[in-house]
C-alpha cells in the first residue's frame, strides 16, 4: 500500500526528485517565496536566485512498510476487553507493536491512516499490513 506524504528538500533534492518521478510543467516554490519550474523537456528555470536556505515541500508517494514513519496514526487496541482508540503521532508500526507487547493486557486490533482531510485508512490488521 503507498501513502502521501509531504517531504522538505532543498533545490538539489528536488531536481533529482523531479527527474525519478517524471515531473513536467510544474512550479515549485520554496518557503522563501522562490519558484522553480519545470518544463515538459525535463528542463528547469528559477527566476530569482535559489539559496542553500531554501527548502521546497513536496507530495510524494510512499510504499508502507512497518519501520514507515507515519505521521498520523489511529491506534484500536483491547484494554481489559474494551476497544481503545488512540491517536499517535510520528510512529511506526514496528514501535507501536513492540509498546503493545511489552503491556500485559494490550492486543493491538488494527492501526488506521489519519488522512490529511480526517478520514481514516485501514493499513494494518489482524498482524499484517493491509493492501
Amino acid at each position: 500500500m503507498k501513502i502521501k506524504v509531504k517531504k522538505e528538500m532543498n533545490l538539489h533534492q528536488l531536481i533529482q526528485w523531479a527527474r525519478e518521478n517524471n515531473v513536467k510543467g510544474e512550479t515549485f516554490t520554496s518557503n522563501y517565496g522562490r519558484a522553480v519550474k519545470f518544463y515538459s523537456d525535463v528542463s528547469f528555470n528559477t527566476m530569482v536566485p535559489i539559496f542553500h536556505w531554501d527548502t521546497f515541500t513536496v507530495e510524494a508517494e510512499e510504499e508502507i512498510t512497518e519501520r514507515t514513519v507515519i505521521p498520523l496514526l489511529l491506534e484500536v487496541y483491547e484494554f481489559e476487553g474494551e476497544l481503545v482508540f488512540l491517536p499517535q503521532k510520528r510512529s511506526t508500526i514496528k514501535s507501536l507493536l513492540k509498546q503493545s507487547d511489552l503491556e500485559e493486557n494490550i492486543t493491538t486490533k488494527t492501526l488506521y491512516l489519519i488522512n490529511d482531510d480526517g478520514t481514516l485508512t485501514l493499513i494494518w490488521k489482524d498482524g499484517e499490513l493491509v493492501g
